[in-house]
């Protein structure tokens, strides 16, 4: 905890921006400590129980907030958007096996640039193991792919601006062969950038499971349109 503070210090220089990716790993950290210190000495059996699971809940609702947090401040440019949630994801997956919890995590960040008429896509993979998967992009698809745990895939498709468009992700975990498949809007801008981050957020223990699936968008400020 002390070595992200003097990371914050050391960064002071690079803007509000860079400060709020690691303020969120700061409040990550604040979180996990204090709600664990707060169940270490509960007074019988079942209230331990009910304590760990309002932890756990707690930790959860805080992981979807510090996400969103993380795309919303990370403005420095469309693709630091994602290597931001990236790096985000890796630090919270280390935290949270601190504390004997299971974390998986999927994630695919979209900009769709009206300048070049494309759409960037990168699809993360951090579901504890290797996934076959496949993108299609309205009629357009580039080859599936295996993606190891902890990789990413990029793809590039054509865009017409002012356009809607759906992203097929499609994809299996390797050990299972379970096929999932997300559908993905990409409402395209004239005269603006579209940022859209889709995300697949997992918690468990012995006790209990969280998960959720969702999209974010957001419309990149004039200043940030850079490919």
């Amino acid at each position: 905890m002390l070595r992200i503070v003097k990371e914050l210090r050391r960064r002071k220089g690079k803007g509000k921006k860079g400060q709020m990716y690691l303020l969120g790993a700061l409040v990550m950290v604040g979180i996990l400590v204090i709600l664990k210190y707060n169940i270490a000495y509960p007074s019988a059996v079942g209230e331990k129980k009910v304590l760990e699971v309002r932890f756990e809940n707690d930790i959860f609702n805080n992981l979807l907030n510090e996400f969103n947090n993380t795309l919303r401040f990370s403005y420095d440019g469309p693709l630091d958007i994602t290597k931001n949630v990236f790096d985000f994801a890796n630090f919270t997956e280390a935290k949270i096996i601190e504390h004997s919890l299971g974390f998986k995590f999927l994630f695919v960040g979209s900009v769709a640039n009206e300048t070049t008429d494309l759409t960037n896509v990168t699809l993360i993979n951090m579901l504890d193991v290797p996934i076959d998967a496949s993108l299609t992009f309205d009629g357009q698809s580039d080859e599936r792919k295996n993606i190891q745990n902890h990789e990413s895939w990029d793809a590039s498709f054509g865009i017409t601006p002012g356009t809607t468009y759906t992203l097929t992700l499609a994809y299996n975990e390797t050990l299972t062969y379970n096929e999932t498949v997300e559908n993905i809007t990409i409402k395209t801008k004239k005269n603006k950038d579209v940022y859209v981050g889709f995300f697949y957020i997992s918690l468990e223990s012995s006790d209990a499971f969280h998960r959720i699936s969702y999209q974010k968008d957001m419309n990149l400020p004039e200043k940030d349109k850079k490919i």
